[in-house]
């Protein structure tokens, strides 16, 4: 973390041997809507929205709704083992945790709670992926392949949408700055930044990026977002040339994609290809109505290879496929989209990659 940004660069947080935060959090998100707990001063708490996860300083969880007393709030979560880690971890002094409305805990350690609103989650086997080589199906590629298409399709319908160019935030925004791109790109009047020169335009993101609250915790100093931003006056540069040149094939495409953005290496240029660019060329050729074009670009999304695999992936599914594998697109695509639709405590035994008992089923 960066020293100026962080009230308390000298507390080390370490996991208590009765549990993992990280636990706590996966079984509040696991709770249906509309669930009733019971907090420490017997007042109850109602979940209308579990909120948003957050993998960067601050909150575990963001921008909850719960209905607490008769009224509806709207605010932060934290989740600690004990209640005294709430002083443990600096919390008391730390602006980031003034909006926090709910404290998620598993054991009681103190006579009056840091949070008037405590809830104690009640003691839960650990969730883990029961996928293993055993249990899974014989044809788990052709089926990544397929969830992987469901992407495509989501990736296509977005840049059909107006200012489409906002996809590029999930690529340069990895790692917790997706929405602060998402809000910067907004924010850029490209009928100004087309017509200065380059240096101007770089200077002229940079002067709305000084009002953006960036996120750096866990990500390394070369991939900050500072370090993006010239990367975004390149993309957008090229964005405008490209529309009046056509590519015909893919290969010629990514090659002046690399000369148009020197500051950009080859691992994040897939990723605008993933995001943005080959979806964005599939949507022109529906605007045409022209199927071989939008079938060539889909093609050559799903044939894209990553630098290297996510490390998410390699530590779950790394046993189960080879890293050539997992730097495929529609692989790892796929195993996105299963991410998203399975791997949660409720759905794992549902997920497609596993094979049904059928003895189980028929009971």
């Amino acid at each position: 973390m960066i020293p100026e940004n962080n009230v308390f660069p000298f507390k080390a947080i370490y996991e208590p041997k009765l549990g993992r935060e990280v636990d706590l959090i996966r079984q509040w998100f696991s709770l249906p809507l509309g669930s009733k707990l019971q907090m420490q001063n017997h007042d109850f708490v109602i979940i209308l929205y579990h909120g948003r996860r957050n993998y960067n300083k601050g909150p575990d969880i963001n921008d909850a709704v719960l209905f607490i007393n008769g009224h509806r709030v709207m605010g932060d979560i934290e989740c600690h083992i004990k209640e005294a880690d709430w002083y443990n971890h600096g919390h008391t002094d730390d602006i980031n945790y003034e909006n926090v409305i709910l404290h998620i805990i598993k054991e009681t350690t103190l006579q009056n709670s840091p949070i008037p609103h405590t809830v104690i989650l009640p003691n839960i086997k650990r969730w883990n992926c029961s996928l293993n080589d055993k249990n899974r199906v014989s044809d788990d590629r052709s089926l990544l392949k397929s969830l992987g298409a469901l992407r495509w399709y989501d990736k296509v319908e977005n840049c059909r949408k107006d200012q489409s160019y906002v996809e590029l935030s999930i690529p340069l925004g990895c790692g917790g700055n997706e929405d602060n791109f998402k809000r910067l790109i907004h924010s850029i009047d490209l009928a100004v930044i087309i017509e200065i020169p380059f240096r101007k335009k770089i200077d002229y993101v940079n002067k709305i990026a000084d009002h953006i609250k960036w996120e750096h915790c866990g990500i390394r100093p070369a991939q900050w977002p500072e370090n993006r931003l010239q990367l975004l006056v390149e993309l957008i540069s090229f964005i405008e040339i490209i529309n009046s040149i056509e590519f015909v094939q893919p290969d010629v495409f990514f090659k002046y994609l690399s000369r148009a953005c020197p500051s950009g290496g080859r691992g994040i240029l897939v990723e605008c290809c993933i995001n943005y660019f080959y979806p964005s060329f599939a949507t022109l050729a529906l605007k045409t109505n022209n199927a071989i074009e939008y079938k060539k670009w889909k093609r050559a999304w799903s044939e894209l290879k990553l630098q290297n695999p996510y490390g998410r992936h390699v530590k779950r599914f790394g046993y189960l496929f080879s890293r050539k594998e997992l730097c495929s697109v529609k692989i790892a695509q796929g195993l996105l989209q299963l991410e998203k639709e399975f791997c949660t405590p409720q759905y794992c035994m549902m997920c497609l990659l596993k094979q049904v008992k059928v003895n189980a089923v028929k009971n």
